[in-house]
């Protein structure tokens, strides 16, 4: 994962950022740093972007099981904004 480690809690708190899903917007931790990561995996699959990033995304946060897939589904926008679409 990143290196970038908090050094407290107001730390920690600066790398949540928000994600918009169907029901309303979610703070995600270390998000920027999570599409970075799998951006340098060089990944062309969509599938397999999505099922990476939500794997990660799932090391720092809470994902209900019953929301997985609007999660992939907005980090997939998300990492599209940022570096482009794959497939």
């Amino acid at each position: 994962m990143t290196d970038e480690k908090p050094c407290c809690a107001a730390a920690a708190a600066r790398m949540i950022k928000k994600l918009a899903l169907p029901d309303g917007e979610v703070g995600i931790v270390n998000l920027e740093g999570i599409l970075k990561e799998v951006a340098d995996m060089k990944l062309v699959d969509n599938e397999a972007i999505k099922k990476e990033l939500l794997q990660r995304v799932k090391t720092y946060n809470y994902v209900a099981p019953s929301a997985e897939a609007d999660y992939s589904k907005a980090l997939l926008g998300e990492y599209e904004k940022l570096f482009g679409k794959r497939a």
